[in-house]
């Protein structure tokens, strides 16, 4: 819709009954203006190390990320990857990525259940994170992951926090090329299957060994 208020138009184009039956435009409009999740007074200055960029939402951000991980149990194939939400408002961390569908919005970090086997029946998000600039509260995920993952990258304990909770019971882990790395693998193995993808672009430079037989789980290719 161009606006939140062509939800309540009546006109064939726009008509959306299922707004007016819920409550009237200029109720949802002003409750819209008023609502708040956090307490505006208890908000930290932006030098302050403890600043959120997310204060503003973060109860409703923590109550959904505990909630995904309850109220439903995953099959033994899970994803990890990035997404863009789109967004061409006026956002500090707002982030550009040309290759991406909506190209401009806010990017987060996935743990999703994917197809394995059984094709198209995957894709709930189990665990997110949402990416905040440069400036992200890294250190959060930090205080969670095990210590024997300390010593890996940003990119590597992503996917060790987006699994945490899946970590030696038996799961699948798919990832891209951003997050593969011999390291990874190494602290994985033993703890979760893992598969690494490579992207299409790259192919041209994979051996020929591994073109015509691609690797297995828990199997490596180095050259």
């Amino acid at each position: 819709m161009p606006s939140i208020s062509h939800y309540w138009k009546k006109s064939i184009l726009y008509k959306y009954p299922i707004a007016n039956l819920v409550m009237p435009r200029n109720r949802f409009q002003l409750i819209l203006k008023f609502i708040h999740f956090n307490d505006n007074s208890q908000m930290p200055e932006r030098n302050d190390p403890t600043y959120d960029r997310l204060y503003k939402i973060r109860p409703i951000v923590d109550h959904l990320f505990e909630r995904f991980q309850s109220v439903y149990e995953l099959r033994k194939d899970v994803c990890v990857d990035e997404s863009l939400l789109l967004w061409k408002g006026r956002l500090i961390f707002r982030q550009y990525i040309p290759n991406k569908r909506s190209r401009f919005g806010i990017k987060l970090y996935l743990c999703c259940e994917s197809d394995g086997e059984l094709a198209g029946r995957g894709g709930y998000c189990y665990r997110f994170k949402i990416y905040t600039g440069k400036e992200d509260r890294a250190q959060e995920m930090r205080n969670v992951i095990p210590e024997d993952a300390q010593a890996l990258s940003i990119s590597e304990q992503t996917v060790v926090f987006m699994i945490l909770p899946l970590l030696n019971k038996g799961y699948t882990v798919y990832m891209d090329n951003w997050y593969s790395s011999v390291r990874l693998y190494l602290y994985l193995l033993g703890k979760t299957h893992w598969h690494a993808e490579l992207s299409d672009k790259r192919e041209a430079f994979l051996p020929k060994l591994y073109r015509l037989s691609p690797l297995r789980t828990h199997q490596l290719c180095l050259s």
